[in-house]
C-alpha cells in the first residue's frame, strides 16, 4: 500500500471511531440508554419513591452497597430495607451532580458527586455530607441494573 494510501485509512478509521463515539453521546446512542436508567434511579431518591427505585436495580439476589460509614449490604433485600426506612424520613434531600457516565460492553459505572441536605428548624437546609456515588450498572435481560453502589464521603475542606 502507498504511502498515501496508509493516511487515508488511518484518517477514515479515525473519522469512524469519532463518529461512533459521538454516535453513542447523542439521543438514541448506546450511553443514552444507561444515562437514561441512573437518571431514573437518581429522581427515584430525591421523589422518596422506593418502586421506582428498586426497577432501576438488579432482580437479582446479590446487590452490594457501601454505605458512607463503611458498612457493606450484600443483598438486593437490605437494599430495599435500607431505602424504605430512610424515605420515610422527610427531613432531608439530595443534589447530584452527574460527573461520568461509561459503558464497558455489559456493564457501566457512574460517577455521581452529592450533598446530602438535613432541614434545619427554620425550613433551610444545611448540608451534613459531600460524598461521591459510583455506581455500577449491568445489563439484566436488555436494561441496566444497578448491581453495585459505593459511597466515599469527600472530608471537609480545611482552612489553609
Amino acid at each position: 500500500m502507498s504511502r498515501g494510501g496508509r493516511w487515508r485509512v488511518l484518517l477514515l478509521g479515525g473519522c469512524l471511531s469519532l463518529a461512533a463515539a459521538a454516535a453513542a453521546a447523542q439521543p438514541g446512542g448506546a450511553a443514552t440508554a444507561l444515562r437514561e436508567t441512573l437518571d431514573r434511579h437518581l429522581q427515584a431518591i430525591q421523589a422518596r419513591d422506593l418502586d421506582a427505585l428498586l426497577a432501576t436495580v438488579t432482580r437479582g439476589d446479590a446487590l452490594t452497597l457501601i454505605l458512607p460509614d463503611g458498612r457493606v449490604l450484600d443483598t438486593r433485600e437490605e437494599y430495599r430495607r435500607l431505602h424504605q426506612d430512610w424515605f420515610a424520613e422527610d427531613d432531608w434531600r439530595m443534589r447530584f451532580e452527574v460527573r461520568q457516565v461509561r459503558e464497558f460492553g455489559e456493564t457501566g459505572i457512574a460517577l455521581v458527586h452529592y450533598l446530602s441536605q438535613q432541614r434545619q428548624a427554620d425550613g433551610s437546609y444545611a448540608t451534613g455530607r459531600e460524598a461521591l456515588l459510583s455506581l455500577l450498572f449491568a445489563r439484566e435481560q436488555g436494561d441496566w441494573r444497578l448491581v453495585y453502589d459505593q459511597n466515599t464521603v469527600v472530608p471537609p475542606q480545611r482552612p489553609q
